[in-house]
């Protein structure tokens, strides 16, 4: 045997080589391991991804909407104390007098009849501008004074109510005129007044003829489906609302009262005329917004009262407050006629001697 066949020799004690990988060379890291720290850090980016991702998907349903539908994004209204009066915000100027007023719920077109100048009603956008101006087709005669107006919330068609004729004439959404609104059964001589919609669609008109001034109710098919207020003795009701409990609110201008009439046709509460606090003078335009607060424009009053809603066993509502006042700067009236409330915490006042429209807003 030779010398490089001989067999290496191995120390005394030592262990016999194995097929075991190398050993791992000094300074060469192991294998890791996560920290406490490093696993929050870790969840915290996937939290935040996680974010990123939701915010791009609302990002891209909003512009989906507004593609679809080219409206207004419904925005959440901020959270208002109960007893909080909404805030004088802005004016808009260019109807001659106006009296009603009516507006979508997202605040997008604002209809306001003129009781002066033209007679027309104008059609505003959100911003204050004259978009169109709204006027009976001349077949109708050129007699004409447009008092109250209300918006169909199905069809998003406009009434107005004009007193000259005694008809109620029906537009489109950008002011264009479509008809003259004829009940099923034809009432002779009657004199529509106020004009509002349920959510429903029933339509609501205060009839000044015959023998006893009244609320006449009108179906889809324009079929009187109930009279209201026939025995009360109403005297010029100038404005119609209801509250998500069925109760109708009616403005009884000259007789200086707020009657609630409940689904029954009969009264469930009421505010009468005086001077004491919360009590009404001559009461004009009414509107209720979606938080549960009643808005009476007071035109002897020279501003508006706020109430809430009429309560399970009450037969008043309970009184908010007043703002406004008699004058010609902001926030002040001249005896005020028309009032409307959007989706958005804002109140429209037609303040008519000074020829604007109040928006008031929380």
């Amino acid at each position: 045997m030779t010398s490089s066949q001989l067999p290496i020799e191995q120390p005394v004690g030592a262990p016999a080589p194995t097929a075991e990988a190398p050993a791992t060379e000094v300074g060469e890291p192991g294998p890791s391991v996560e920290t406490p720290e490093e696993k929050k850090r870790r969840r915290r980016r996937a939290i935040l991804l996680l974010l990123l991702v939701g915010l791009l998907a609302f990002l891209i349903g909003l512009i989906i909407w507004y593609l679809l539908f080219r409206q207004p994004l419904p925005l959440p209204l901020p959270v208002v104390p109960d007893t909080k009066l909404p805030a004088y915000s802005t004016s808009i100027y260019g109807a001659s007098s106006p009296t009603g007023v009516a507006v979508t719920p997202s605040g997008d077109r604002l209809y306001v009849t003129e009781g002066g100048g033209d007679r027309a009603v104008l059609v505003f956008d959100a911003g204050g501008n004259v978009l169109s101006r709204m006027q009976p087709s001349a077949e109708t005669g050129s007699d004409h004074a447009p008092v109250y107006v209300a918006i169909d919330p199905l069809t998003e068609e406009v009434y107005v109510t004009d007193r000259p004729s005694g008809e109620i004439y029906i537009y489109d959404r950008d002011g264009r005129y479509q008809r003259t609104y004829q009940p099923a059964t034809p009432i002779e001589g009657w004199q529509p007044l106020a004009v509002a919609f349920d959510d429903s669609g029933n339509l609501y008109v205060s009839d000044l003829s015959g023998a006893a001034q009244k609320i006449l109710v009108f179906d889809r098919t324009g079929a009187i489906v109930r009279t209201i207020g026939e025995a009360e003795g109403l005297s010029f009701p100038n404005g119609i609302a209801f509250d998500d409990a069925g109760n109708v609110y009616v403005t009884d201008g000259n007789n200086g009262r707020l009657l609630i009439f409940g689904a029954d046709g009969q009264i469930a509460g009421r505010i009468g005329r005086g001077a004491g606090e919360g009590n009404l003078g001559l009461p004009r335009g009414l509107a209720i917004d979606g938080q549960g607060r009643v808005f009476v424009v007071d035109s002897s009053g020279q501003g508006v009262l706020a109430y809430r809603v009429l309560g399970d066993d009450q037969r008043r509502p309970d009184y908010m407050g007043f703002f406004g006042g008699h004058g010609i700067a902001d926030g002040q009236f001249a005896f005020p006629m028309g009032a409307a409330v959007d989706d958005r915490g804002r109140v429209y006042v037609a303040d008519t001697a000074n020829g604007r429209v109040q928006v008031w807003s929380y």
